[in-house]
């Protein structure tokens, strides 16, 4: 039975795996996923909203962008956006940007605004809203329909 070589030191666990992965290659294409959560933060988000990474192979980034005046916009700052792409990610992972029409997916808020405070109803407009809602015969729609006339009001300005 032959014996192992023995550690000088104790390694990191973050050490040893990254060597793992990196022998697997996977650090490579890990690096390459971190384009999706910077994107944002990279381009901001006015470019975001209308630009996505759709896909990454052999450097090669391409983009979804939702119009065509963005699809111009944007063909003047790939250059930009694949050096800070880069830089944000340690090395050169990112060698072209390829822009395509395609549809953008709006990310999901985690900020929502709060909805402005509804206003109170005047006796004059509920009085309206009963007056147009009485000429429908059948209950439940007429209720509907005071409901819709009701939220209407509340969140005009």
């Amino acid at each position: 039975m032959a014996k192992r070589a023995r550690m000088k030191f104790p390694q990191p666990l973050t050490n040893l795996l990254a060597q793992e992965l990196k022998g697997l290659g996977l650090a490579e294409r890990l690096r390459e996923a971190d384009i999706w959560r910077l994107w944002p933060e990279v381009v901001g988000q006015a470019v975001a909203s209308r630009a996505q990474p759709l896909r990454i192979i052999n450097g090669t980034l391409t983009v979804a962008v939702s119009s065509g005046p963005w699809m111009q916009e944007l063909t003047f700052l790939k250059t930009m956006m694949q050096e800070k792409l880069n830089e944000r990610l340690g090395s050169e992972v990112v060698r072209a940007i390829i822009l395509k029409s395609g549809k953008v997916v709006s990310p999901v808020a985690t900020d929502e605004e709060p909805s402005p405070p509804k206003k109170k109803l005047t006796a004059r407009q509920l009085a309206f809203i009963n007056e147009q809602a009485a000429a429908i015969p059948d209950a439940e729609t007429r209720a509907a329909f005071a409901a819709l006339m009701k939220a209407s009001f509340e969140s005009s300005h």
